[in-house]
């Protein structure tokens, strides 16, 4: 698993064909760290929209197969991480959340900077989601006192 990181804001994900429409710290960095629940969506200028991951900026990997972003509250080591957290998906109690629409794969990145920065500036990572609308639940994932893991699924919708 790749795990990723913020300089300390929030993480966005943004349509890959919106990227331009991401403005950072000019104005929806902001927007982003003012997302009081788990996840939160916000309108771009033209009519996209974003998800931004709220709460505190946790360390964060993306399963594929699951389309599922995991997020790191606290575990003793990386050993097993993985088999911890599938093993946690089909037992999560999932609260439901947002409905997000997109025109297909999201970019994830630091919410501070620019849509067109990612890829010169700052990395990034794509979840290929086909075109459509999408539920994002949340669930936590804690299998013993010294391990915890926030889920967070997209569910389609039809």
């Amino acid at each position: 698993m790749t795990w990723w990181e913020t300089e300390g804001g929030p993480f966005v994900l943004v349509p890959r064909d919106a990227l331009s429409h991401w403005s950072g710290t000019e104005g929806d960095y902001d927007r982003a760290c003012a997302v009081m629940g788990l996840v939160g969506v916000l309108e771009l200028p033209d009519g996209a929209e974003a998800l931004v991951l709220g709460d505190e900026p946790l360390s964060t990997a993306y399963l594929p197969e699951h389309r599922v972003l995991a997020r790191w509250c606290y575990a003793e080591s990386a050993e097993g991480v993985a088999d911890i957290i599938v093993a946690g998906l089909t037992a999560a109690e999932w609260d439901e959340g947002p409905v997000l629409h997109t025109s297909g794969g999201l970019v994830m990145f630091d919410a501070a900077y620019f849509g067109n920065e990612v890829g010169a500036l700052v990395a990034g990572t794509v979840l290929d989601l086909g075109a459509g609308r999408y539920r994002v639940d949340s669930a936590e994932v804690e299998p013993d006192d010294l391990t915890s893991f926030r889920l967070h699924r997209f569910v389609e919708l039809t």
